[in-house]
């Protein structure tokens, strides 16, 4: 279990900060703090912050002027009036203890990013279990195009997109994660529901316990707001119904907003948009693989056409949609193969990556590597993921990244590749996993590194 997210809400900070200025950050150099940190920097706040290694984020964050320090050191929060902290971190960190303390008010992630947002007009929220990211970085992408230069809190890389501080912008597109019960510090006008899958156990043991988070955040807009579901997902749609807000919904066959598809072109969607009038935008051509792309696509456009977005715009925008960071990126070429990198580690994501980049590979092999993320999902997901991963014709498996857990519940790589049979290999090290993917590679492969830990790090040794 990982530390708890605070409450004071946005009004709640405010108070507590009136007449403070000096803001310790203990993660700063994860996408989500990072971006924060710029933040509450253009606001007027004095920042600073830790984390464990050098990262080209940390670097960017020194550029303009943040200092960032390296390990974690209690004497550092030593003269700052709130430390602001990522759920990720141990509960025996220095800092985050040494503040608790020394009385220092502490505000968890989600709790201060409520408070950054208060004054935005437009605030949009995105969640769901999957398909945050790249709903957020796409409809960003549109308001950018559109000229309306959003404030954007994306937990992947964006690329086409200033990550620029927009402190006056009218629009905050921000993604909603549910783990904690983080969406929930939140005040969305616009909240969207993307789906609503089982995962993240360690929280929420049973679907029911999901279910009961997903109908709070969908409460959120009140009667003046909107909520924008999924009508294609029915744990999704039955939360969106509980809820007082006008709701609308999208889907790719069904939904108030759908799309009329015409084929995919190298596994990307080319589709027609369709809105509640029935009325039809121009053709969109995505650059990014995969049917659920579609679904995410409609869900942009419906948040982009709810924000007043003309509809030639949001097309230009999707067609011109480069992607996100670790959402089937492609990283490069090696002994004849095209690699990829993607952040799928739920049963149903892997199944969409493989499904997608089965198209991509045409007649070549589609080999998959993969990290597990967490003992807990493992093991509660177990027979799914194996099974997800049968999909690809060769599977390497890397050691599980614990995150926040040390009970390994008897889950290992060597599990894994039990599960899943013969096709797989199961790997002791990253090392392991460069060594036996450059190995394997043959011309007209397909590679996809698949998890949401460090599996990445292994093209370092690859290119």
């Amino acid at each position: 279990m990982s530390l708890p997210n605070t409450e004071e809400g946005a009004s709640g900070i405010a108070r507590l900060l009136s007449g403070r200025k000096k803001l310790w950050f203990i993660g700063i150099g994860g996408v989500h703090m990072a971006t924060m940190a710029r933040y509450a920097a253009e606001k007027g706040f004095v920042v600073a912050g830790s984390d464990r290694v050098e990262s080209a984020r940390t670097a960017r964050l020194q550029a303009v002027g943040i200092p960032v320090y390296f390990g974690h050191d209690a004497a550092r929060v030593v003269g700052y009036d709130a430390v602001i902290y990522t759920l990720a971190l141990s509960k025996d960190n220095p800092e985050y203890n040494a503040a608790r303390h020394l009385g220092v008010p502490l505000f968890s992630r989600a709790d201060f990013l409520s408070f950054l947002m208060q004054d935005h007009a437009n605030r949009i929220g995105i969640a769901g279990s999957h398909g945050k990211s790249t709903v957020t970085a796409m409809l960003a992408h549109i308001l950018t195009a559109a000229g309306r230069a959003p404030a954007v809190f994306c937990g992947a890389p964006l690329r086409g997109v200033s990550e620029e501080p927009r402190v006056q912008a009218r629009d905050a597109v921000f993604e909603a994660c549910e783990y904690g019960d983080s969406f929930l510090r939140f005040s969305p006008t616009l909240a969207v529901l993307l789906n609503a899958d089982h995962d993240h156990v360690d929280y929420f043991p049973t679907r029911e316990t999901l279910k009961r988070s997903f109908c709070a955040y969908a409460a959120l807009p009140g009667k003046t707001g909107v909520v924008l579901c999924n009508a294609e997902d029915m744990l999704a749609l039955s939360c969106a119904q509980t809820s007082e807000a006008r709701l609308v919904t999208f889907g790719v066959d069904d939904g108030d907003f759908r799309a009329r598809v015409r084929n995919f072109n190298a596994g990307c969607g080319v589709f027609s948009p369709v809105l509640p009038q029935g009325r039809e935008l121009p053709e969109i051509r995505l650059r990014v693989p995969g049917c659920h792309n579609i679904s995410n696509a409609v869900a942009a456009i419906a948040a982009a056409d709810l924000l007043g977005v003309a509809g030639e715009t949001i097309c230009a925008a999707l067609s011109a949609f480069p992607g996100v960071g670790r959402r089937m990126e492609y990283r490069g070429t090696s002994g004849g193969a095209r690699l990829y990198d993607d952040y799928a580690h739920h049963p149903q994501e892997i199944v969409a990556t493989l499904t997608a980049a089965r198209e991509m590979a045409g007649k070549g092999r589609l080999l998959a590597v993969f990290q597990s993320h967490t003992y807990t999902r493992t093991k509660a997901f177990l027979a799914e993921i194996c099974a997800a991963l049968r999909l690809a014709d060769r599977v390497l498996i890397a050691p599980i990244y614990p995150a926040r857990e040390t009970d390994t519940l008897g889950m290992s790589a060597d599990v894994l590749a039990v599960g899943v049979g013969e096709r797989a290999t199961a790997c002791q090290t990253l090392s392991e996993v460069a060594a036996a993917l450059t190995a394997e590679l043959m011309a007209g492969d397909l590679a996809v590194v698949m998890g949401a830990g460090d599996v990445d790090r292994i093209f370092r040794e690859i290119f």
